[in-house]
Formats: structure tokens, C-alpha cells, sequence
């Protein structure tokens, strides 16, 4: 797991010290794998205990191991090789969800009134479209959520029986970070869908789903491209574990 992913899973149990140590560990990822602790809490303005209190939130025995993890991590080469570093990509996406526990996930969707999309740009509406069209042979009606000022005139109508998925390749996107806040505040199930790197968006949602960081590659006329095949394979396991939770639930209601 990712040190990102760490932080992002505790980030809701931060205080303004963790936060303070987390941005300048994030900002300068090198120099903090090897700072002593009394640097590390000069350079953020926090006490000595409380950079131990950030490294033991995350689950470390102390900041010794936090700096080792963060250095094992930063040894992680890219791959040259673009076909092995995107078939690597996909691989640990379906590892990562096939081995997550989403059964809390698919309980919030069965007990949602209804069920809202929420997404701006070209790669997210493919995101949005998919989800919509394999979820609904289950059963599931998603309300693809328009950007713009028919985002915010639909806000008022969610309510906090209802389930609403967030899709931001960023996980920074100022519509969707700003509707996230307005739902969270009235207590609405939100789950996020993005990379899988510390985002303002997956530290206000209920549930997180991750595709890693894929590399951008040069093609024959010199455009940028960056594969997407990741979030889709995403959504199609996590369709499968639904289905797999649905058997489970209703064995257990056999025996009963």
C-alpha cells in the first residue's frame, strides 16, 4: 500500500499538526528520507511528540519506520517499458479490488433511495457511462449528474438516504470537491473514484476507490497519451464482487 493511501485512509483522524507534517512530507518527499525527527518538527512548526503521534496514526511503530517505508516507496523505478508498465498498472488494480472488502459499499447501495454520478470532462463521462450501463443489469438506476448550474440546482434534491459517486481523475476538481463538501455536510453516503495519490476529494467521501499513477506516453505524432483501461477494469470487478455479495446474502437467507 502506498503511503498516500495510508494517509488518505486516516486523513478523517488528523489533527492541524498531522496535516501541517503531511504537507511538508508530501512537498519534500527526498530530504524527509533521511531528516531527523527535531528537523522534521522544526521544519513543520510542530512539537517532537507530534510528528510521532502523525507516524503512528499511519500505523508505524515510530518515525524511524515512517522514513524507511517512505524511502522503500521512493525506490519504486518507472517502468521504461510501456507495455510491461501498463499491463503491471491493470494488474495491481484488480489485485488491489479484488482483495478489498466492499461489503459496506454494496449495503450503502441497497439501502440508498436513490443514486447519483457526479463527473466533469471527457474521460470521466466514459467513467460515468460505464458504471451506469453494467450496474444497471443489477438493478441500479445511476442519475448521471450534469456539470455546470444544473449540478448545483440538483444538489438541493439529495438527500442523506441517498448514494452518490464522485468521479475526479485528480481528486482536485473545484465542482466536484465543492458538491462533495455541500452533500457531506448533509450527511449524504458519498464514495470517490480517483487516482491513487493524497486528494482533497477522498478525504470527504465515505468510500474510496483507487487506480494507480499511470505514466504518459509519446505517440508517433507527439501527443500525450494516458491509458483509462484502469477504471474500467475497476468498475467491472467491483460489478463482479457485487455479484458475488449478492450470492453470499442470499445463501445466508436460505439457511435462515
Amino acid at each position: 500500500m502506498s503511503l498516500e493511501e495510508l494517509v488518505n485512509q486516516n486523513y478523517k483522524y488528523f489533527s492541524e499538526s498531522d496535516r501541517a507534517v503531511w504537507k511538508y512530507l508530501s512537498e519534500h518527499r527526498p530530504e524527509c528520507e533521511n531528516i531527523a525527527i527535531k528537523k522534521m518538527a522544526q521544519k513543520c512548526c510542530v512539537s517532537h511528540s507530534a510528528v510521532m503521534r502523525f507516524a503512528q496514526k499511519l500505523g508505524f511503530k515510530g518515525f524511524a519506520e515512517l522514513k524507511l517505508y517512505l524511502k522503500m516507496d521512493g525506490q519504486k523505478v518507472p517502468v521504461h517499458n510501456e507495455l510491461k508498465h501498463i499491463c503491471e498498472l491493470y494488474q495491481n488494480v484488480m489485485d488491489s479490488i479484488c482483495e478489498k472488502n466492499c461489503d459496506r459499499i454494496f449495503e450503502a447501495f441497497n439501502a440508498a433511495k436513490q443514486h447519483y454520478i457526479f463527473g466533469e470532462g471527457m474521460v470521466q463521462a466514459s467513467i460515468k457511462k460505464e458504471f451506469k450501463r453494467i450496474f444497471m443489469t443489477a438493478g441500479y438506476m445511476f442519475y448521471d449528474v450534469p456539470s455546470g448550474q444544473e449540478m448545483y440546482n440538483l444538489l438541493p434534491l439529495i438527500g442523506k438516504d441517498d448514494f452518490c459517486i464522485l468521479v475526479s481523475v485528480s481528486g482536485t476538481n473545484k465542482k466536484i470537491v465543492e458538491a462533495a463538501r455541500t452533500l457531506r455536510l448533509r450527511g449524504v453516503t458519498l464514495m470517490s473514484i480517483t487516482k491513487n495519490r493524497e486528494n482533497t476529494l477522498s478525504h470527504l467521501c465515505d468510500f474510496c476507490l483507487y487506480i494507480g499513477e499511470s505514466n504518459y506516453f509519446e505517440t508517433p505524432i507527439h501527443w500525450q497519451y494516458e491509458s483509462t483501461t484502469s477504471y474500467f477494469i475497476l468498475i467491472e470487478i467491483l460489478f463482479f464482487k457485487y455479484l458475488e455479495y449478492c450470492q453470499r446474502k442470499e445463501s445466508v437467507n436460505e439457511i435462515r
